[in-house]
C-alpha cells in the first residue's frame, strides 16, 4: 500500500469515528427536554393547585 492511499485511509477512519461518536444529536436533544420538563413540571401542578 503506498504512501498516499494509507493516509487517505487514516483519515477517513478518523473522520467516520468522530460521526459515529456524535450521534446525531439525539441524546443531547433528549436530555434537554428532560431537562426543560423538570423545570416546567412542578411550576405548572402549582399552577393547577392554585387556580
Amino acid at each position: 500500500m503506498t504512501k498516499q492511499k494509507l493516509i487517505s485511509l487514516a483519515v477517513f477512519l478518523l473522520t467516520a469515528v468522530n460521526a459515529l461518536a456524535q450521534g446525531n444529536g439525539a441524546a443531547g436533544i433528549l436530555e434537554a427536554t428532560q431537562m426543560v420538563t423538570s423545570y416546567f413540571d412542578p411550576a405548572t401542578k402549582l399552577i393547577y393547585a392554585v387556580g
